[in-house]
């Protein structure tokens, strides 16, 4: 070998050694999930598959690091490829490659610089064979009036998730789980078709999946009589809006009786309307449907089948609808102001026409890779600086963060006609090194229960974060309140989210300086945890069957009667593979028309399905281990439709069970003969009656009747507005069902005025069962959304007349001439830096000054603005009319403006010369005001604060408290009302997180509770828990007469009803008492005693009470006891006494014992029948709650419940009935000086029942007899009498109450059923002869004054020796007395009548 060829090897040899040694310069690690690399198109009808890889590029050689370009090389077919790096250090990279190809095997090679060290995928795109494929049907299509028409089906021969692309027409497909589909049809296919419907899904090259559907089973046929009274509103073809968005309505009746869901198409143009049904009774229920507006004439049609399974076409009418188009709005934008790089102030004027509009702004925050917007709506006065409706400026200030990447863009809307004004771009006051971006470190998702899920974000950002938004249907922004760990550079933000178990799509994160990250859901974010992707955690069903995994349904309760009752039950479910599914939630839905309005749903406009509407109207699921089911609590809506009431039980948001679609075995039947689904309206109007100044409207609602109502009026040249609350009680006339009530807007003739137009602007009517008729002027949210437009518009009746809203109020003192508005002479802020983090209060006073006098009832408000253009308002009082001042106080939200700090301003303020005016943040810096709270010094993030909790039920169980800086060591106490609100008791913590905590075992209460929690030496605040009322205790209202309610009480005593801390006065009902006090004043303290001895013989209860005073031992003794039963005729003569002698006694625990005893009877043909009387004695030792007869009963401590069941009893005719006796006796040791006395009556504190209070002294007996029986397993009203004359030995006297209660039991078969209570009180005065039936005695021995005299004057010591002895004789002779006549009470009781039946 020469030296050229030596010198060749040696450089070829350097050149091979320096690119091994190169090659070995990069290493690349995997993180794609390689199940998904084999995979379908994008959609059934594309042929283009997408695959996404993610790997690392790692080098310690480049000082530079890997480059953001990766190269690339492929075999098969040719990929288009979309790079983009998640996140980078000086060593890795982390690259997010997605391949998009078409059908075949690719095999996908990536690489620095050298193809021979790279990492490869070999993905695949399956091309469908539409032969392999099968449509099967797993349900009969189905109708409800959330869905349409509806089936669902599976596809069978899919190996992975598809979405189907069908042919356009009168349908949609939407996916769930397990290659399972939802197929809904508009209900307009009847219209176009009359065959079969035809579903076609699209594939490659004009292929398709072709398949038929015969769905005209679902509707009931009708019949061309069974529609009348069509009318429609306003009666005039011309109609101008009444309000924005309040469209013509539509109404008619049908006579068409069955149960069944029915079709009612309005037909407008090419627009078509669902009619809904609304009130009345089966057989006569009224429909109503909405219209389109429209400028030019249009036919109305109506659409309903007919018995040939097509249409009828009834022709209405013409309709012309002049709309409100609103104004355009003015570019009016005068000055604008940056102060400090810190505020910026906008100055505008007469923007637009403003009539109470609900303006908005909007604020584009643009970042360098994106963006996001923030919206927020206000109404006056906001804004409003001065001026009035006429001519008018507006001036507001904004906080500008630190930064915000290329600009931020402020734009105000017009709400009606939509128009816009901008302020375009103002610029980023700092420079931003966009290369520190914001990154996620670590992320967690945690199912808590119920579909909520905690989502916990580790994120770091130079600039610190100000935003995590989840832009999902709902957009959510995750704000500092969330931070729960950490600072805002680098922290824990936990945020509490109601997925439905869905995977989120991309996350946003924003950082103080407007820095926007988006980052795809599903997958990974960072080098630190490549592992990790962004998703929802969700249980996986491995392998769902529609039609076979849930095996049976069942209720408590079926055929359930609602007419005027809402009714409690339960739904107990089960499932063929149980094991799969017992940790899974399941939510229950109703679909009825009133739950589905609740929630805003609006499907009148047909083709309109909005899958997104559940949230807070869930039922969820418990599973019962005992039984090995699940089971759903849940509330049916009074007065609904009846037949089927149709559910949905999700799993998931996309696996979702329609009932409809289960066997019949499966199915809830409801039946009502009322129905009223829509809320009160008005029926009859008078404006400015009998010279007074506002309206006198009639509010009729016959069937639920008017439970409350708001309306807010507005003046249309000062902005003046005045709210009024409407209830029943405060109608002039009439009664809840149909009331006249008055509306009058005060005023005086003496203080200076303005004339001017007055104009309802809102107007909200409840009804008893919750349905609501609404009307809004401008029917607009705070997010600029239009709310669903009101189908119970309350002024149904008056839409021909737009006045019918409007006043003309002409002032008797009129301003000539001012344009002056009132002057604000001082403002003051408590605190000028607070710590957010914690619990703060903040105070605002300041005073105006005006020469015409400041308007009366007109309230100022104080804006709190953040960065984020979140605004909070607190509404002031005036502290002092003469002189003009005004405060309010706000307690700030965690986490509210920082760091930032918040603005505030003040607007609102107004004269009586019609003029109004208000000060942004800039005027009150100008003017040496406070206008600034400062946030950014320190930011607790240990201070717990609850915000929210779970749906808690008053059965009781698990309770979740969600909000933030929770610990491992927090104590969570809870106050239960219904022990008084006395005090906190801790409570056992499950489950802790920084944001939420499980509270395991709370008991059950009918009553709303406090809950705090303690942590560190720190006190959250008092949060509030609302209790769902579930009452199992239906009974069918058209088989039992109405169960008793209490009549109404006037509120007694002095102070009334005990004072303050003993009870209140519940106006309707009379006192309601705080435990322990009781008695129709709340003067009576029930005695907490030990629990009383046993007796073994008889079910007797024998409460001793030693009183010991100042003079001498009282000694006071109660004795309850069964005494008999008998039977009397419709005259209540007696036919048969039975007394109750033998016992047989048994104990349940150490406070329940058990007594039974039977009684012989013939029956009309000499048979012996023996009915047993079973009495459970239950002792309560602290205050507790029971249920019965579904009456929710509050048990006093030292408390004894009787339960008496009596079984079946041989009448002797079915007119007789039983009486069951009891017997009570209070009596003291104490014969002098006492009185004792008796009453009997109705409770006052909502239990409906009977009390009788027998009073001896100072101490009483009390029994409760609730005036309900369970008879044959249903619930009745019964009888309670007291029967002084039952008995000859009954001996009342001053020392001694007694009597007899009877019970009265109906004719009954099976069993009975009843619950009387007793308890023994002090009351706060003593018995006297001012007392209802009382019996009193005065002392017949000398008085404490003569025995002193005596003592004094006399002189022989041993007198007094002898008389002291001689008087401690005499008393223990009494006591003794009476000890004994109380033993031998039972045995003389049953010596009268005739004992035995025949």
């Amino acid at each position: 070998m020469n030296n050229n060829a030596k010198y060749s090897f040696i450089i070829f040899l350097i050149i091979l050694i320096l690119n091994f040694c190169n090659c070995q310069n990069y290493q690349y690690f995997d993180f794609t999930d390689h199940s998904k690399l084999n995979t379908y198109a994008i959609n059934s009808q594309m042929d283009q598959c997408n695959v996404n890889v993610f790997f690392m590029a790692y080098t310690e050689n480049n000082p530079n690091g890997p480059p953001e370009i990766i190269n690339f090389m492929s075999k098969g077919p040719s990929p288009s490829i979309s790079q983009n790096v998640i996140s980078r250090n000086l060593t890795t990279v982390f690259y997010s490659v997605l391949l998009t190809f078409e059908f075949g095997d690719l095999e996908a090679t990536f690489f620095v610089d050298d193809s021979y060290n790279n990492i490869i995928y070999n993905c695949s795109c399956k091309k469908i064979n539409i032969t392999d494929l099968s449509i099967e049907y797993q349900t009969p299509v189905f109708y409800t009036e959330y869905t349409s028409f509806a089936t669902v089906f599976k596809v069978k021969g899919l190996q992975y998730p598809l979405i189907l692309v069908h042919a356009y027409g009168l349908y949609s497909i939407t996916p769930m789980d397990n290659y399972y589909y939802l197929l809904t049809i508009n209900s307009n296919y009847f219209l176009y078709e009359s065959n079969d419907l035809l579903i076609s899904i699209l594939f490659p090259n004009d292929e398709s999946l072709d398949f038929s559907l015969n769905f005209f089973i679902s509707t009931s046929t009708l019949y061309s009589d069974i529609i009348s009274d069509f009318k429609l509103y306003p009666e005039t073809k011309n109609y101008t809006e009444i309000a924005f968005k309040h469209d013509p309505l539509v109404t008619f009746r049908s006579v068409f009786s069955k149960p069944i869901p029915q079709v009612f198409l309005l037909s407008q143009s090419s627009f078509l309307f669902l009619a809904k049904p609304i009130y009345g009774t089966p057989g006569n229920l009224t429909y109503i449907a909405s219209t389109v507006q429209t400028t030019v004439p249009q036919n109305i049609s109506l659409f309903y089948q007919i018995p040939d399974n097509t249409f009828k076409n009834i022709f209405i009418t013409e309709l012309i609808t002049n709309i409100d188009t609103g104004s355009n709005i003015n570019n009016s934008f005068q000055k604008t102001f940056i102060y400090n790089n810190q505020i910026f102030t906008f100055e505008l004027s007469d923007l637009f026409n403003y009539d109470s509009k609900c303006y908005f702004f909007s604020g584009n925050y643009l970042g360098t890779d994106n963006s996001y917007t923030i919206v927020n709506g206000l109404t006056f006065p906001f804004g409003f600086v001065n001026g009035n409706n006429n001519v008018y400026k507006m001036n507001f200030t904004t906080l500008l963060p630190f930064g915000f990447g290329s600009g931020f863009i402020l734009s105000i809307h017009e709400p009606v006609s939509g128009t816009s004004v901008s302020y375009q771009k103002i610029p980023s006051l700092n420079i931003v090194n966009n290369s520190l971006t914001c990154e996620i470190i670590s992320f967690e998702s945690i199912y808590l229960n119920e579909f909520k899920f905690l989502l916990r974000f580790h994120v770091v950002s130079y600039y610190g974060i100000s935003l995590i938004s989840i832009p999902t249907f709902r957009p959510t922004f995750i704000g500092n309140e969330n931070l729960v760990s950490g600072t805002i550079y680098n922290g824990v933000w936990e945020y509490i989210y109601f997925g439905e178990e869905i995977t989120l799509d991309r996350i946003k994160i924003i950082s103080q300086s407007g820095q926007i990250k988006e980052i795809n859901c599903g997958e990974p974010f960072s080098i630190i945890n490549p592992k990790q992707i962004i998703t929802i955690s969700k249980i996986k069903f491995n392998g769902f069957n529609y039609s076979n995994d849930l095996s049976d349904i069942s209720f408590l309760y079926n055929n359930v009667n609602v007419t005027n009752q809402m009714v409690s039950n339960i739904m107990y479910i089960n499932f063929t593979n149980i094991e799969k599914y017992k940790y899974q939630t399941i939510g229950l839905y109703l679909l009825d028309s009133k739950s589905l309005r609740d929630e805003n749903f609006d499907g009148s406009l047909v083709g309109n399905f909005d899958k997104n509407i559940f949230g807070s109207k869930y039922y969820f699921s418990d599973f019962d281990p005992i039984n090995n089911r699940f089971q759903v609590k849940f509330n049916i809506p009074a007065n609904i439709l009846p037949g089927k009431l149709d559910f949905i039980l999700a799993f998931s948001q996309s696996l979702r069970i329609y009932s409809p679609s289960l066997p019949n075995n499966f199915q809830l039947n409801i039946t009502s003969s009322l129905i009223d689904i829509q809320g009160p309206i008005f029926t009859n109007i008078i404006k400015n009656p009998n010279g007074k100044f506002g309206w006198i409207v009639t509010i009729e609602d016959s069937i639920n009747g008017l439970d409350y109502g708001i309306i807010s009026i507005f003046g249309l040249l000062d902005s003046s507005t005045y709210n009024f609350t409407i209830k029943p009680s405060n109608a002039i006339n009439g009664n809840k069902w149909k009331g006249d009530y008055e509306i009058f807007i005060p005023y005086d003739s003496v203080s200076k005025c303005i004339s001017q137009q007055y104009m309802i602007k809102f107007v909200e009517l409840f009804d008893s069962q919750g349905n609501s008729a609404t009307f809004i002027k401008y029917l607009r949210t705070r997010d600029g959304s239009t709310i669903v437009k009101t189908l119970t518009n309350p002024f149904i009746n008056f839409m021909n007349d737009i006045n019918i809203i409007k006043i003309n109020y002409t002032c008797p003192n009129e301003v000539i001439s001012s344009e002056s508005p009132p002057s604000l002479i001082s403002f003051t802020i408590s605190k000028s830096s607070i710590d957010v983090g914690l619990i703060n209060t903040v105070d605002f006073n300041f005073q105006v000054n005006d020469l015409l006098g400041i308007k009366d009832y007109q309230y100022p408000i104080v804006y709190l603005t953040t960065s984020k253009l979140d605004i909070i308002e607190c509404v002031s009082n005036l502290t002092s009319k003469l002189t003009n001042q005004f405060k309010c106080s706000i307690e700030i939200p965690i986490g509210f403006g920082y760091p930032n700090g918040i603005l505030v301003s003040v607007y609102g303020f107004i004269n009586n010369g019609g003029f109004y005016s208000g000060y942004c943040s800039q005027q009150l810096l100008e003017m040496n005001f406070a206008s600034f709270i400062s946030t950014n010094q320190t930011y607790t993030i240990n201070q717990p604060y609850i915000k929210s909790s779970n749906k808690f039920s008053n059965q009781g169980g698990t309770l979740w408290i969600y909000g933030r800086g929770f610990a491992i060591d927090s104590i969570v106490e809870i106050k239960f009302k219904d022990n008084g609100f006395t005090s906190f008791t801790q409570q056992q913590t499950n489950l802790i997180y920084s944001s939420a905590i499980s509270i395991e075992n709370v008991r059950s209460t009918n009553q709303p509770f406090v809950v705090i929690v303690k942590s560190s030496s720190k006190i959250s605040n008092e949060f509030i828990i609302n209790p769902i009322l579930f009452n199992f205790n239906y009974t069918d209202p058209s088989s039992t007469s109405p169960l008793p309610t209490n009549p109404p009480k006037k509120c007694l005593g002095n102070p009334e009803c005990g004072g303050v801390n003993n009870g209140y006065c519940n106006n309707g009902i009379g006192c309601v008492c705080y435990t322990p006090w009781v008695g129709e004043d709340c003067t009576s303290k029930v005695i907490v005693i030990p629990q009383p001895s046993i007796n073994t013989t008889n079910p007797t209860t024998d409460i001793p009470i030693n009183v010991t005073d100042s003079t001498q031992n009282n000694l006071y003794r109660s004795l309850i006891s069964l005494v008999s039963l008998r039977e009397l005729d419709f005259n209540n003569k007696q036919v048969k006494l039975f007394n109750f002698e033998k016992w047989v006694y048994s104990e349940i625990n150490n406070t329940t014992n058990k007594y039974l005893t039977t009684i012989s009877n013939k029956n009309s043909v000499g048979e012996i029948v023996e009915t047993n009387i079973t009495v459970v004695l239950q002792w309560f030792e602290k205050n507790d709650t029971v249920i019965f007869a579904g009456q929710t009963l509050r048990m006093n401590p030292s408390s004894i419940k009787y339960t008496v069941n009596i079984t079946s009893y041989s009448f002797a005719q079915n007119l007789n009935h039983l009486q069951l006796i009891m017997s009570a006796s209070l009596q003291s040791s104490k014969t002098d000086d006492i009185c004792s006395s008796k009453l009997f009556g109705n409770t006052s504190d909502g239990d409906n029942s009977n009390f009788m209070k027998l009073k001896v002294n100072d101490h009483s007996v009390y029994g409760r007899f609730i005036k309900r029986a369970i008879v044959d397993n249903k619930i009745i009203s019964v009888d309670n009498n007291i029967l002084d004359d039952y008995s000859t030995d009954t001996n009342s006297n001053s020392h001694t109450s007694e009597t007899f209660i009877g019970i009265s039991i109906p004719f009954y078969n099976y069993n009975v059923l009843v619950d009387p209570d007793f308890s023994v009180l002090v009351d706060s005065n003593p018995s006297s002869s001012n007392d209802e039936n009382s019996i009193c005695t005065s002392s017949s021995k000398l008085s404490s004054a003569q025995l002193a005299g005596i003592i004094i004057g006399s002189v022989a010591f041993a007198a007094i020796l002898v008389f002291i002895a001689s008087y401690a004789i005499i008393q223990g002779r009494k006591e003794r007395k009476y000890l004994n006549d109380m033993n031998n009470k039972l045995s003389s009781m049953n010596k009268n009548g005739t004992s035995g039946g025949d």
